[in-house]
């Protein structure tokens, strides 16, 4: 499909089925917009890099295990923690070396689920093993077009360990050039899916989305058709138009932050997304409880139904919502996937 629809008259009737699917997504944005639901935590345990991976080899400030078992214990007093998924992200989440030990200090806490998104380099034997046996349930592994190397190592070696393992791409014009070579070397390794991910560094030409979006709608459809269990999908980002947002990511893939989803930065701030600038944090949880800060500290963020400059005018407004919260904030004039697109 070259375009999205691009008005509602453009509509087909085989199109309605996935139109109230959006619709009754788009209410449950705004639904939460009023009443938000925290379900998952992104705690940035460092912000240190694996070595050879242009970061600080420095550490800022990190969480000690009481400090953010601390916060946990407020959580679970306030939400329902089994309800609640942590995701582990850094930095190099790997470079701790209490991580398993925290691993299991949530589970025992009875969080839903934790997993870990890992540049890869550091996920030998020994580290999948201990996490496995604390109770991680899942390591997302960065694997890049022409540095695929460490990527694979640690799926191979998590999977051997009993964990699941997703792979994440950035969609840069060099993995373009290779995605089906990509998705077999993924999936050879072991993950069970594939998550390509819109990466902000590069500024992709319409023509590009385009082909990407045409190729992971093609395996998808593909992949179903077969019965195989292996996925893949385009990460977070805005609404892509009626005929193209299913067809590329599963149900409810709409960005959630500060609606269902906050982020614990490494000096105890409280953001709504681990994409968003520190600036836009909202409180230190070592200072302020939690949940004071849930609440109240992001409802200008919440305000989901007062429409964007960039989005006046637009059909599809009621079902984009302004798309995601980060390219919203970020890139206020050019967040538009459907012009991303070439299709407005």
């Amino acid at each position: 499909m070259p375009f999205p629809r691009r008005s509602q008259s453009e509509l087909q009737p085989g199109d309605f089925p996935e139109l109230l699917s959006l619709q009754a997504e788009a209410a449950r944005r705004l639904r939460l917009a009023d009443e938000p639901e925290l379900t998952r935590l992104f705690w940035e345990c460092n912000e240190r890099g694996a070595e050879g991976e242009g970061r600080a080899a420095s550490p800022g400030r990190e969480l000690d295990g009481d400090e953010l078992m601390g916060i946990v214990d407020v959580i679970a007093q306030d939400f329902d923690i089994r309800r609640l998924s942590v995701s582990v992200i850094g930095g190099e989440p790997l470079l701790r070396p209490d991580l398993p030990e925290l691993v299991g200090r949530l589970r025992r806490k009875g969080v839903a689920a934790v997993d870990l998104v890992t540049g890869g380099r550091l996920l030998d034997g020994e580290a999948a093993r201990r996490l496995a046996g604390a109770g991680l349930c899942r390591a997302s592994v960065r694997v890049d077009a022409g540095d695929e190397r460490d990527g694979v190592a640690a799926i191979e070696t998590a999977c051997a360990e009993g964990l699941l393992v997703e792979a994440v791409t950035g969609a840069r014009p060099a993995a373009l050039e290779r995605l089906g070579e990509l998705e077999r070397t993924v999936r050879d390794a072991g993950a069970t899916r594939w998550r390509l991910v819109s990466d902000d560094a590069v500024r992709l030409a319409p023509p590009h989305v385009r082909h990407l979006l045409d190729f992971i709608e093609r395996r998808r459809a593909e992949l179903a058709s077969a019965g195989e269990l292996f996925e893949v999908c385009l990460g977070c980002g805005g609404f892509l138009g009626v005929g193209r947002e299913r067809a590329v990511r599963p149900e409810g893939s709409q960005c959630l932050a500060a609606l269902g989803i906050a982020c614990l930065l490494g000096d105890g701030q409280v953001a709504a997304c681990p994409a968003l600038p520190r600036a836009l944090a909202q409180g230190s949880a070592l200072q302020t409880r939690f949940t004071q800060i849930w609440y109240t500290g992001f409802e200008q963020l919440r305000d989901l139904a007062r429409c964007p400059v960039a989005c006046e005018g637009c059909d599809w407004f009621q079902l984009c919502l302004g798309g995601g919260l980060h390219e919203r904030l970020l890139e206020p004039g050019r967040f538009c996937w459907l012009q991303r697109q070439g299709g407005g």
